[in-house]
């Protein structure tokens, strides 16, 4: 009778072990979609409206997503590809109505991804503000300051030959300085792809 009454205590214990690990896993589960519809819900659907908008961002394919999906600090831009129909001014214009787009979130920075890999980064009050100046500012304006801004992971500016020049160019006629926006919109993509 002993010998029974031990194998049926631990046949107990076993039983409502199982049942606590079956809460956490169900726990578990709840917390990885909680995190997944949160980074959906406030990064990801704002970006799909932003492509969805603008029939010249359709080539545009990219998530947004937060830093490790928990750091509600630091956003990443995740460039997965791009259709020759958009092109750099494609990705470049998505980007910036993106950043229109978050106006009134608190992010600390922004890193560029191309396919998962890191390669730019840009603090997040210049992100912001870039997205408050579009349709304000010029153009030229908008395209300087991100050029201006972006930065390579080590904090080093990615067109640190850029700024003199292109304040020259405000100057000038927009033909001109359209081609110098294709041309910045260009090595911006050549550096993220690189």
């Amino acid at each position: 009778m002993l010998i029974f009454k031990r194998n049926l205590n631990f046949h107990l214990s076993s039983k409502g072990l199982q049942r606590s690990f079956t809460i956490l896993i169900i726990l578990a589960v709840l917390g990885m979609i909680g995190i997944f519809a949160l980074n959906y819900g406030l990064l990801q659907r704002p970006l799909n409206r932003v492509i969805g908008r603008d029939d010249r961002n359709l080539g545009v394919r990219a998530t947004a997503y937060f830093d490790s999906y928990v750091d509600l600090d630091t956003i990443v831009f995740d460039v997965r590809g791009l259709d020759p129909r958009s092109g750099a001014q494609g990705l470049v214009r998505t980007f910036l109505e993106y950043a229109h787009e978050l106006q009134g979130s608190d992010i600390d920075e922004v890193i560029i991804a191309y396919r998962g890999q890191r390669k730019l980064k840009i603090r997040g009050d210049d992100f912001l503000t870039l997205g408050a100046s579009l349709g304000t500012a010029q153009p030229r304006e908008v395209m300087w300051e991100l050029a201006h801004n972006l930065r390579f992971l080590n904090g080093k500016m990615v067109m640190s030959n850029l700024p003199g020049n292109y304040a020259a160019l405000l100057q000038k006629s927009l033909g001109d300085v359209q081609q110098t926006e294709d041309a910045t919109a260009n090595q911006i993509l050549q550096t993220i792809q690189q």
